[in-house]
């Protein structure tokens, strides 16, 4: 719980920085990549989660990655996770990067799971209505699951919008078993 906060806290200030210098669709993608090579790569995990690693050696590697393609006050906020000892948290800061960018541009992120990939159509009928719902511009992020068998699945937020046919099946099973134990 700690992490999230300070990843929040971490984000913000960085957002304010790249918001000042239009800087902040640039940031929130080598963030993301940075994430993603956290995630993906268990060396590049090791190297910079490792205590007995020097500081300036994680330093020289993260900015060696971005070197020539971000901005100083990308590298320099590097650095500052590294001297903080705080590089631990970067995926969370990406992703909290990620939703405070979208929530300064006015955009809400969705995610929608259906069992087989959405027409356009269904795609553009499904964004205007949820634009509608939301009072916002919708970003959706369509994931195929076979699970669902039918119907949608809308997640933003804490919010979460079950029109599945496993979900209906479930509830339908449950009212069957309260009727048997009658």
């Amino acid at each position: 719980m700690i992490e999230k906060t300070l990843a929040k806290r971490y984000a913000a200030a960085l957002l304010k920085v790249t918001d000042a210098e239009g800087s902040t669709e640039e940031t929130e993608s080598f963030l993301l990549a940075l994430k993603d090579a956290y995630a993906s790569n268990r060396e590049f995990r090791a190297v910079l989660s490792q205590p007995r690693v020097p500081r300036a050696a994680k330093k020289r590697l993260l900015t060696k990655i971005f070197e020539g393609k971000a901005k100083k006050s990308f590298t320099d906020f590097l650095d500052l996770l590294v001297d903080k000892n705080r590089q631990d948290i970067l995926p969370d800061i990406a992703d909290m990067f990620d939703r405070l960018a979208d929530a300064s541009k006015g955009v809400v992120k969705i995610t929608v799971k259906s069992w087989k990939p959405l027409s356009d159509a269904q795609q553009g009928s499904l964004q205007s209505k949820l634009e509608r719902l939301a009072g916002k511009k919708v970003a959706i992020e369509a994931k195929i699951d076979p699970a669902v068998k039918g119907g949608l699945l809308v997640m933003f937020g804490d919010t979460v919008i079950d029109g599945t046919v496993a979900y209906r099946l479930k509830v339908i099973g449950e009212k069957f078993r309260e009727l048997q134990k009658r």
